[in-house]
């Protein structure tokens, strides 16, 4: 520590390379520090607009599931005869987010464009419809009709010149239907 202070205190000249790379140190920390808080913002507007898109086809589902019946005791059924048969659909979540983040559909993937650059592409989204059991016969751990999913984020990096791989992230997200009382 004492020689740092004697480099650092000495008017010789010799201490501006020291502080050239100090403050070469601190910019690339600082651009490093800056992209993950970029991408961070990203993920968690993508996993936002998904999970309210999920929650959207849940509740398109809503007057399935809840026609009438009492809530705790309903599920996504309609009689056809004398069965009871799934009436559930997935929606389309795509077209939903087409509108809401404004994303292209390009060959698979949905990509998302910052001018000429791509900002995020997405791809692989599935989605899944829990159905509510009809008439369970214990109600203390009645499940909700609710939506999961995956969908598959690859973020490239500003940081890096282009030699750094892209951000690739596989978000899983659940969103439900709580009927208010």
């Amino acid at each position: 520590m004492t020689k740092l202070r004697k480099i650092v205190s000495d008017k010789s000249g010799s201490s501006a390379p020291l502080t050239v790379a100090i403050v070469l140190a601190v910019m690339i920390l600082s651009c490093t520090v800056f992209e993950y808080m970029r991408l961070m913002v990203i993920a968690s507007g993508v996993r936002d607009a998904v999970q309210a898109a999920m929650v959207d086809v849940a509740t398109g589902n809503w007057d399935d599931a809840y026609n009438g019946l009492r809530e705790g005791y309903s599920g996504g059924y309609t009689l056809s005869g004398a069965d009871w048969v799934v009436k559930m659909d997935t929606g389309d979540v795509y077209s939903r987010l087409e509108s809401t983040l404004g994303v292209k559909k390009e060959g698979g993937k949905y990509v998302k464009y910052t001018g000429p650059d791509v900002e995020y592409t997405l791809s692989g989204l599935s989605v899944s419809m829990q159905n509510a059991p009809l008439a369970p016969s214990n109600v203390s751990g009645i499940s909700q009709l609710s939506a999961t999913g995956t969908v598959d984020m690859e973020v490239p990096l500003s940081f890096g010149w282009g030699h750094l791989p892209p951000l690739k992230i596989t978000m899983k997200l659940k969103g439900g239907f709580t009927p208010k009382f």
